[in-house]
């Protein structure tokens, strides 16, 4: 009961419904940041050259959202043709049902940026990457791991995208994939962790920085984890990388970057400003923003993403979670257990009064 007697419930309903818009809204406008930045490689090359995302409109009575692009007018009978087409690959790139169709509005798109073509790689950057995809039994795809691992490594590491790129093992570290389900389990040399080394518990955490449900997980069930189970010294807290896309590994490289001290305090800004970050009209620039409190530049993060340690240690992470049937984000594993994201503290402490030792 109020202390004030009953209300009307017509105010809180308003306000409800207002934070659901507003949250579609910010959901909407990160799909079309996503879609702007990866267009290219969602539609191709010649769509792409004639067509840009402008944004996502609500559909009638339709689960999904109707896309708005923008086109020129030669190109916009050729681009309506393929209307079909778009909406195929749009879902299909996200894995669900975005969008149900396009609106087309005429106007000029402004010429993708001309990337400087890789230069073929040197002999002993293929030779390294023959030598390193050598246990793949298959031979074509070890072929193309070994002509990907040389391109990446005469250019920069960090152009891989996504986990599509996180397939040939970090230098001088031990394959993920090869060790015993048991070491996978258990904190591996590198990890981050948080509490007692000591404790008996331990919850292992895969996350991606782009996924809504990891932040979540940080902002609102991190803190009643920390406090009753990580800090008293019953649980150990490891997090792994496992990014779902090129954006998410990007901020995962500069978490890595932040060292030892700074990683924690980096990967909670990073998801608490995930929204403000992520709805941006360049998420990577954004990114850089929401950490410049904390000494980053863009020219620290340019050198981060070459930094081919921060990379490795992704990698790592990625190729442990795979070992392990990690297939989602969160993915979290109490002791030696996959419980996927099972709900919030009272979940996980539930889980723990069970299985905790």
């Amino acid at each position: 009961m109020r202390e004030n007697g009953f209300r009307a419930v017509g105010g809180l309903a308003q306000r409800l419904a207002s934070d659901i818009a507003r949250r579609r809204k910010a959901g909407r406008s990160g799909s079309v940041a996503r879609l702007r930045a990866e267009w290219s490689a969602i539609v191709g090359a010649e769509l792409a050259r004639v067509s840009r995302p402008e944004a996502l409109l609500p559909a009638r009575g339709r689960g999904g959202a109707m896309l708005r692009l923008r086109v020129p007018g030669a190109a916009a009978l050729e681009v309506q043709h393929g209307a079909g087409q778009i909406v195929e690959r749009v879902n299909a790139y996200f894995g669900h049902r975005m969008i149900e169709d396009i609106r087309l509005v005429q106007g000029a798109v402004s010429a993708a940026p001309v990337r400087a073509a890789t230069p073929p790689p040197d002999a002993r950057s293929l030779q390294a990457a023959v030598e390193r995809a050598a246990a793949v039994s298959d031979p074509d795809l070890r072929a193309a791991l070994a002509r990907l691992g040389a391109r990446i490594g005469t250019g920069r590491r960090g152009l891989l995208l996504g986990l599509g790129g996180l397939l040939l093992a970090p230098r001088g570290e031990a394959e993920a994939q090869n060790l015993p389900r048991e070491k996978l389990l258990m904190p591996l040399p590198g990890d981050h962790t948080m509490g007692r080394t000591d404790a008996p518990n331990i919850l292992i955490d895969y996350a991606s920085f782009t996924c809504p449900f990891c932040a979540q997980f940080y902002i609102a069930v991190m803190p009643t984890v920390r406090k009753e189970w990580i800090d008293t010294g019953k649980l150990l807290f490891v997090h792994r990388h496992f990014p779902s896309d090129v954006v998410a590994t990007r901020a995962s490289q500069l978490s890595e970057c932040a060292g030892p001290e700074g990683f924690f305090p980096t990967v909670e800004l990073l998801f608490q400003k995930q929204v403000e970050w992520l709805t941006g009209g360049d998420p990577l620039e954004e990114m850089v923003k929401v950490l410049a409190g904390r000494g980053m530049t863009p020219d620290k993060a340019e050198a981060c993403f070459a930094d081919d340690r921060a990379m490795d240690k992704v990698i790592a992470d990625v190729q442990s979670g795979q070992a392990l049937g990690v297939h989602s984000t969160p993915t979290l594993f109490i002791n030696d257990q996959n419980y996927s994201n099972p709900g919030g503290a009272d979940a996980i402490a539930a889980i723990l009064r069970q299985v905790g030792r």
